[in-house]
């Protein structure tokens, strides 16, 4: 939701070149019987003059949740000659079935098998395309590198190549807490009934939905490591499969923000990559602006991809990319200061390697040596990560990370001399150190930042590593005491301009809450300065074609009301009485009123609580109500999740309950433990 009602710098548009029917309820056969419910705009005359499909396939509710974004997409296609579907997933929404788990293997081939029944449609030319974010975006990737033969492009926002390293479960073999905050969302999402004005047999389908849908953290808690379970569906494994052309796009303020580079490096398709300011929101409605035409942009891609027609897309540079500069660290900002660059290469020529020794608190040419390198020690607050912003952020507002200071306070921080000319850097840094620790598991948090003359840190790329995994995903070991260690974190792709006159800073701590699960015990970090370097991806200037984008539009009209408007807050409060920190999320979604006659009410309540001294105190619960309403048909769920650990355990407990009519028919609860495995 946008702040304080903002609304995203974009136009509406009605007006098409081809007249569109919408077909709200259209259901797609399925080899086992099974059938996906789709909602679908095309034009008018496409059965007699067949056009190419494009489908987004996602769980989250065509008829009402996602909605609002898909009307302001998907009628863009239909009215320049395209038949737009957004699908349901098997266990979703209107569709058969129960959601088992992500990014399935039968997942995959359900779509597959849509795509080939699309494409022989009357109304369809027998070419489709694919595109989605977040959850779509994955499976774009996925199912592109089945390489069914109708597929003929893709556009993937928001996604990532590697589930283990890249997604919301872990990341630098740190459990992220989003891996169960997920989950616990996750529970809510899928207890939501179909529609009953679709679906005559609504009751036994929610029934069985409700019946057999899994606690999705079990299974996820399972898997500790980069195994087989994670390398499925990770396209990464196999850059060779993904031949089909692909518009890989993001954001860099989004938590996806390494695919592109990846795919633009790896793949063998005919591909363009395009990143922005964003954070996990479609480019035309996204902010922090500012936005983009992403719509005119993807149908560049359609027409060349789909027609035939030559609209100059493949002309663009492969990498055009956002180039911020510094904006006060304010995350209510609508809009970032920047410039668009482009590279024809990637990667590219253009930049090389800077590499900056640490010591003494400074930052200094590794030519020139470290200021007086020595051996420092940390202790830092379990709780320290005050500034870190939720590991997606949708929108400007809390949910951006803000100012540093005060992280950078439990942090060691290294900074340069106030710069005598802009910097650009453009690609990953990373962070050679030679560390100890006194204890056998430890988390490294490196954060890069922008300080200002007056003192203002903004985040500009972070990295972690789970000092377990320093040498392996996929067979970690526990940290030998007090040894010096000699190891390497790779932070977030980025691209940012230092102005002159502003300093980097490169902080290192073991704490980022609530971002990061904590190690289970308090850690002594000592880092040894000698031979630590910062390595910065630094972009020379030089002469590339100019990036332009047509303004933002989006389509309507929103077929919807909003009733009651919603509200959140997110605060954090430090007891001086018991000591403990604790944040509290509570996103109230409003009343919506659709035009088919459904109204929705949601809201959703998450907490998190630690001891600063007790990292093994870390504990956290996300609770959701969602309720439907169309005439006298009134149903809710309401869901429950927490999050505990000692030192060796997880914790895990889940409710589900289902009411119908006020009276609740379905109450499950799940309680377990997973043993900590090097984390």
């Amino acid at each position: 939701m946008f702040p304080s009602g903002s609304q995203p710098d974009a136009r509406e548009v009605r007006d098409f070149p081809y007249s569109i029917v919408e077909e709200p309820a259209l259901f797609i056969p399925l080899p086992d019987g099974s059938r996906l419910a789709a909602r679908m705009w095309r034009p008018a005359d496409a059965e007699t003059h067949p056009v190419p499909a494009i489908i987004e396939c996602i769980p989250y509710r065509k008829r009402d949740a996602t909605s609002a974004d898909d009307e302001r997409m998907h009628p863009y296609f239909a009215g320049h000659g395209y038949a737009a579907l957004r699908i349901d997933l098997r266990g979703s929404g209107d569709s058969d079935g129960v959601l088992e788990d992500e990014y399935l293997a039968s997942e995959q081939d359900d779509i597959v098998a849509a795509i080939a029944w699309l494409a022989e449609q009357p109304w369809c030319s027998g070419r489709v395309g694919m595109l989605g974010i977040s959850w779509g975006g994955f499976n774009s990737l996925q199912v592109a590198s089945r390489q069914p033969p109708a597929l003929g492009a893709i556009i993937a926002v928001g996604a990532t190549v590697d589930r283990y390293h890249d997604d919301v479960h872990y990341k630098g073999g740190c459990v992220l807490n989003e891996n169960f905050g997920w989950a616990a969302s996750s529970l809510s999402f899928m207890s939501r009934p179909p529609d009953p004005a679709l679906r005559d047999d609504w009751r036994e389908l929610w029934q069985h939905r409700l019946t057999h849908q899994p606690f999705v953290a079990e299974n996820w808690f399972d898997h500790q490591t980069r195994d087989a379970y994670w390398r499925h569906g990770s396209v990464c494994e196999d850059y060779s499969r993904l031949t089909t052309p692909t518009l890989a796009v993001t954001g860099w303020a989004d938590a996806y923000v390494n695919f592109v580079a990846e795919i633009l490096e790896h793949a063998p398709c005919p591909r363009r990559g395009i990143v922005g300011p964003w954070p996990h929101a479609y480019p035309h409605l996204a902010m922090p602006g500012p936005t983009i035409g992403f719509l005119q942009e993807a149908l560049r891609w359609w027409d060349y991809w789909l027609k035939d027609r030559d609209t100059g897309i493949m002309e663009e540079p492969l990498y055009r990319v956002f180039c911020p500069s510094f904006s006060e660290a304010d995350p209510q900002r609508l809009e970032v200061p920047g410039e668009w660059l482009a590279e024809t290469q990637w990667p590219s020529p253009h930049i090389a390697s800077r590499e900056l020794a640490l010591g003494n608190g400074e930052l200094q040419a590794a030519e020139d040596g470290a200021a007086r390198p020595r051996v420092v020690r940390l202790r830092a607050p379990a709780d320290n990560g005050l500034q870190c912003g939720e590991y997606i952020p949708h929108s400007s507002g809390p949910e951006i990370a803000g100012d540093q200071r005060g992280d950078d306070a439990h942090s060691l921080t290294y900074d340069t001399e106030p710069l005598a000319s802009d910097t650009v850097i453009l690609g990953r840094p990373t962070l050679s150190l030679r560390v100890s620790v006194d204890q056998p598991r430890a988390n490294l948090i490196v954060r890069l930042c922008d300080v200002s003359p007056e003192g203002v840190s903004q985040r500009v790329s972070y990295g972690v590593l789970n000092l377990c995994h320093r040498d392996s995903h996929v067979t970690p070991s526990e940290v030998p005491r007090d040894t010096p260690l000699d190891v390497t974190v790779s932070l977030n792709q980025t691209c940012y301009r230092f102005i002159a006159g502003h300093r980097l800073r490169v902080s290192v701590t073991t704490a980022y809450w609530p971002l990061v699960w904590p190690s289970p015990y308090p850690v002594t970090l000592t880092l040894h300065e000698v031979d630590s370097r910062l390595t910065l991806p630094q972009r020379a200037p030089h002469d590339t074609p100019p990036v332009q984008f047509e303004p933002a539009v989006f389509s309507g009209p929103m077929q919807h009301r909003v009733v009651r408007a919603g509200e959140q807050s997110r605060d954090v409060t430090h007891s001086l009485t018991d000591g403990w920190t604790r944040h509290a999320i509570i996103d109230d979604f409003g009343e919506i009123a659709y035009d088919h006659g459904l109204t929705n009410i949601a809201s959703a309540d998450e907490r998190y609580a630690i001891h600063p001294e007790a990292p093994a105190t870390a504990t956290m619960s996300k609770s959701w109500r969602q309720a439907f309403q169309r005439d006298d048909w009134q149903v809710h769920t309401e869901t429950w999740a927490e999050l505990s650990c000692d030192a060796e355990w997880f914790y895990l407990k889940a409710r589900l309950q289902a009411f119908e009519g006020g009276e609740r028919f379905i109450d499950r609860r799940w309680k377990t433990r997973r043993r900590r495995r090097w984390v």
